[in-house]
């Protein structure tokens, strides 16, 4: 099977995600590295994305910025053990990657339910867009954008920056990321 770097709603079965952690701000590198090395056809690097808002003259500019930075995501046909046995070697032929991420020595690829969640707030690049909502009393109601029905995921607002702090499990871990949220009205 060959892997594209599509994302599609529902999880695929039989696809696996592997996260590579690596030198804080070498992803990219780390991405192309891959891509040259390994054939094609056996994994799909990459690197969820989200968009970034602010503002410079009073025009609102858009920047993409790495949602887990210091990591590489693998997309891959192979279950755990054979991912470890077939490229091992070769993902640590470079320095910038520190390591492979793990649950437990048997449980390497990303949990469905973790996989799901990103597929859910991602486009076909990977990347999570801005949201628009408004403010009405003390609750938030996002009008478009992949946060649209997920409010109960937002922990924090800054309306300055246009950023929402969402919660989601990353490795078996929950974790606060940082995903473009402009608020175009406040009722009080």
């Amino acid at each position: 099977m060959k892997v594209t770097s599509d994302c599609v709603k529902k999880a695929v079965i039989g696809v696996h995600w592997y996260v590579l952690f690596v030198k804080s701000g070498r992803e990219h590198r780390v991405e192309q590295y891959l891509k040259k090395i390994v054939g094609i056809d056996m994994i799909n690097p990459f690197i969820p994305l989200h968009e970034f808002l602010f503002k410079i003259s009073g025009t609102v500019k858009r920047e993409l910025k790495p949602l887990f930075p210091g990591y590489v995501f693998i997309e891959s046909d192979m279950a755990g053990q054979e991912f470890i046995r077939k490229l091992y070697n070769k993902i640590y032929l470079l320095s910038d990657i520190v390591r492979i991420l793990k649950y437990s020595d048997t449980e390497i690829a990303v949990r469905d339910s973790e996989k799901q969640m990103l597929l859910d707030l991602c486009n076909n690049e990977h990347c999570i867009e801005s949201s628009r909502g408004v403010i009405k009393g003390d609750r938030i109601y996002i009008t478009n954008g992949p946060l649209r029905g997920r409010e109960s995921i937002i922990k924090k607002v800054n309306r300055h920056k246009r950023q929402a702090l969402v919660e989601m499990e990353f490795m078996g871990d929950k974790r606060l990321v940082s995903v473009a949220l402009e608020i175009v009205e406040k009722v009080v």
